[in-house]
C-alpha cells in the first residue's frame, strides 16, 4: 500500500511533496526577481544621478569617438579672450538623414561648448527664415544642400543650411561642411587657427604646381601629375606656395616653415644649396624620391634617374646618411589590388590584379612611438623604393635616424621596369625569379633629426645660374653649417601623395592624414595629429568567396588564357564558392552554438542545484 507524505500538522501534498519545499521555490523566484528589479533601478537612478551632478563619462566604443578627447580640451583651455560661434542650421528640417545629422552636430557642439561656457558666445541662425542670417551666410560663402521634402503631401526642394562660423580676435575660421564623425576635428583645427599668431608656411617643389588651362600637354599632365587633393589639404592648415627662383640665387623665404619636395628631379647645385641652408637655420624638410613615374592608362614609364645617380640633391642626401635605392620594394605579404586597363582586340579591358609593387602598409608596419604615424589604419605605397639599411648608409655625428613606414619581413627588391607588369602570367614568373634572391625588411620612409653638416662648409656656396650675365652677389654670406636642429623626413615613394584616381590605389589609405599629419608635427602642433587619429576605422564585411579564390590563387585575371586554364579557373571557381558556403555557415552558426552550449551549461548547473535542494536533508529541507 503507498503511503502518501504528510507534514507534522497533517498537511498533505497532493504531488507528494513537502509543502515547505513548494513554499521555499515560491520564495527564491519571488527574492530573485525583486533583487533583479532593484538592481536594475539602482543603475537606472546611478546613470541619471552621475550623468547630472560628476559630469563624467565613459567611452565604450571600438574607435573612442564619443567623448571629448584631452588634445580638444587642451585647445579650447587656451583660449583667452570671447569667442563667437556662429551656427547657421534650420530650425526644421523634412529630410530625416539631414535633420539627424544636424542633430548630432548641434549635440557635439553643446557639448564643446561646455567645456568653457564662459568663453563661448553661441548664436544660433536660420537663413531658410531670415533674411539677415542669409546674407551673413553667404558672405562666409556657406551654400545650402537642397533635398526633397520627406512629409506626404510636400511636393518640391528644401534648402537645408548647416555651416559654422566661428570669430576671434578679429580673425574667422568657416567649418563649411561639418561632418559628424570628425566635427571635433574640425572644430578644434579651426580654434587652434584662429589661436596660431599666423599660419605656416609650407614650400612644394617639384611636380607642377599648376597646369596652364591652354597648354597643348595639360590634359596629360592633370593624368600623370596630380597632386591637388594634398595641396588642397595643406592649404587649408597652411600657406602652401612654391619657390622661385633658387637657383638663381634667391634664398628660401623666413615665413616657410616646411617644404615638402615631391618627385624635384634634376636640380640646379644652387637649388640644393639653398635647400641645404634652410635646413641649417631650422627648417624641416619632407622629401618625396620617386623614379620612374608610371601612368596607368599606358603602363609605361618616365625614368628620371638624376635622383639616385649623383645629382646634386642625392649628394647632399648622401652626406646626411640618406640615400635612395633605384629598386622597387615587392612584398607579397601586404600586396594591394590595382585595377589596370589592357588593350584586347583593339578595346579596353578592366583587370583587378593583386600587385606586390602597390603596397598597403598596416599599423605594424608604421612606427607607433612617432606621432605621425601612430593610429593610422595604413598608408598605400606604390612602386616604392627603399631607404638604404643604416649599416649601408651611417648617419653623421649628431644626426639621428628613426625608421617611420617599412614593408613586410618576406620583401624583395625588383630592378625598375620600363612598363608596368599586367599579365598574371609575368608576375608569377617574376615572383619566381625574385624568390632565389634574399627576402627581408626594407625601408620606405625615415626620420633624420639633429644638426646636420652642410656640404659646402668651409668653402664657397655655389655659383647661381646666371643666364643674365650679371655675376655673383659680393657682400653673399659664408655657408652655414650644423648650428640648427632640423628634421628631414624622406619617402621612397610620391605616389602616396597623389589624387585618388578610380583606376589607381593612390591615397587610399591614409596619406593625406599622415601628410597632415607630418607638418602639424614638425611644426610641434601634436595635439591636432591625435585628433586626426580619432576617425572611424573601416570594418567592411568579409568576402568569403573572394577569400577562397585568393587561396586557390584566382585572385589574378589571365588575359589570355588557354582553354585548359579556363576549365582549371572553373573548377577552382566552383570549388571557391563551396567552401565560401560552408565557411559562412559556420561563421553564422558559430555564435548561435556558443549561446546554446551557454545555455545548456547553465540550465544543468541550475537543475543540479535544485534537485539537490529537493533531495532529503538538502539546503531547502
Amino acid at each position: 500500500m503507498e503511503m502518501t507524505p504528510v507534514d507534522p500538522k497533517g498537511a498533505v501534498d497532493p504531488k507528494g511533496a513537502p509543502p515547505l519545499a513548494h513554499a521555499g521555490r515560491r520564495v527564491l523566484r519571488l527574492n530573485a526577481a525583486l533583487t533583479l528589479g532593484l538592481l536594475l533601478l539602482i543603475a537606472v537612478l546611478g546613470n541619471v544621478l552621475a550623468s547630472r551632478h560628476l559630469g563624467q563619462r565613459v567611452d565604450l566604443s571600438a574607435d573612442q569617438l564619443n567623448a571629448i578627447s584631452d588634445a580638444a580640451r587642451r585647445v579650447v583651455d587656451r583660449v583667452e579672450d570671447r569667442l563667437s560661434v556662429r551656427l547657421f542650421a534650420n530650425q526644421e528640417v523634412a529630410d530625416g538623414r539631414l535633420a539627424l545629422r544636424g542633430a548630432r552636430i548641434r549635440a557635439q557642439l553643446e557639448e564643446i561648448l561646455s567645456l568653457r561656457p564662459e568663453v563661448f558666445d553661441l548664436q544660433v541662425l536660420d537663413p531658410s527664415r531670415s533674411s539677415e542670417a542669409r546674407r551673413q551666410a553667404r558672405e562666409a560663402r556657406l551654400q545650402p544642400q537642397r533635398a526633397g521634402r520627406g512629409g506626404l503631401g510636400q511636393a518640391g526642394e528644401e534648402e537645408v543650411w548647416l555651416g559654422l562660423v566661428l570669430g576671434y580676435r578679429g580673425r574667422t575660421e568657416v567649418i563649411a561642411t561639418p561632418e559628424p564623425w570628425r566635427f571635433e576635428v574640425q572644430v578644434a583645427s579651426a580654434l587652434h587657427a584662429l589661436l596660431s599668431d599666423r599660419k605656416i608656411g609650407i614650400g612644394w617643389i617639384g611636380e607642377p604646381f599648376e597646369v596652364a588651362p591652354d597648354s597643348e600637354t595639360a590634359a596629360l599632365e592633370r593624368w600623370e601629375s596630380t597632386f591637388g587633393v594634398i595641396r588642397g589639404a595643406l592649404s587649408r592648415r597652411a600657406r602652401i606656395a612654391q619657390l622661385p627662383g633658387l637657383a638663381t640665387g634667391n634664398s628660401v623665404p623666413d615665413d616657410v616653415d616646411v617644404i615638402f619636395m615631391v618627385r624635384p628631379g634634376a636640380m640646379h647645385e644652387r637649388e640644393v644649396y639653398a635647400i641645404d641652408q634652410f635646413v641649417q637655420r631650422g627648417g624641416r624638410l619632407v622629401v618625396c624620391l620617386d623614379d620612374p613615374d608610371y601612368n596607368l592608362a599606358y603602363p609605361r614609364a618616365d625614368v628620371a634617374p638624376e635622383e639616385f645617380e649623383g645629382s646634386p640633391l642625392a649628394q647632399l642626401l648622401d652626406s646626411w646618411g640618406i640615400k635612395v635605392a633605384a629598386k622597387h620594394v615587392w612584398d607579397d605579404a601586404w600586396k594591394t589590388d590595382r585595377i589596370t586597363l589592357t588593350a584586347v582586340g583593339g578595346q579596353l579591358r578592366r583587370g583587378v590584379i593583386n600587385d606586390p609593387l602597390v603596397i598597403t602598409v598596416p599599423p605594424e608596419g608604421l612606427a607607433a612611438d612617432l606621432p605621425p604615424t601612430s593610429g593610422l589604419p595604413g598608408v598605400a605605397f606604390s612602386w616604392a623604393h627603399p631607404l638604404f639599411p643604416e649599416e649601408l648608409a651611417p648617419t653623421p655625428p649628431g644626426v639621428q635616424r628613426t625608421d617611420l613606414a617599412w614593408s613586410s619581413e618576406g620583401a624583395y627588391l625588383t630592378d625598375v621596369a620600363p612598363r608596368l607588369t599586367t599579365d598574371p602570367r609575368e608576375l608569377r614568373s617574376l615572383r619566381a625569379a625574385l624568390r632565389n634572391g634574399r627576402a627581408g625588411r626594407r625601408t620606405l620612409a625615415a626620420v633624420f633629426n639633429g644638426l646636420f653638416p652642410s656640404p659646402w662648409a668651409g668653402g664657397e656656396a655655389p655659383a647661381p645660374l646666371d643666364p643674365l650675365g650679371l655675376g655673383r652677389a659680393a657682400d653673399e654670406p659664408a655657408p652655414v653649417s650644423a648650428v640648427n636642429s632640423s628634421q628631414v623626413v624622406v619617402f621612397g615613394d610620391a605616389d602616396w601623395l597623389r589624387d585618388p584616381r578610380p583606376e589607381g590605389t593612390f591615397v587610399q589609405a591614409g596619406g593625406g592624414v599622415l601628410a597632415v599629419n607630418l607638418v602639424d608635427w614638425l611644426t610641434l602642433d601634436e595635439d591636432l595629429i591625435g585628433l586626426r587619429s580619432r576617425a572611424p576605422r573601416l570594418r567592411p564585411l568579409r568576402d568569403f568567396v573572394a577569400e577562397q579564390e585568393k587561396a586557390l590563387g584566382l585572385f589574378e585575371e589571365d588575359v589570355y588564357p588557354t582553354e585548359a586554364e579556363r576549365i582549371e579557373a572553373s573548377r577552382l571557381g566552383d570549388l571557391a564558392r563551396r567552401r565560401a558556403r560552408r565557411q559562412q555557415w559556420l561563421t553564422m552558426l558559430a555564435p548561435a552554438l556558443s549561446a546554446l552550449v551557454i545555455v545548456a551549461l547553465f540550465g544543468a548547473l541550475w537543475n543540479g542545484l535544485a534537485r539537490r535542494r529537493a533531495e532529503p536533508g538538502g539546503e531547502g529541507q
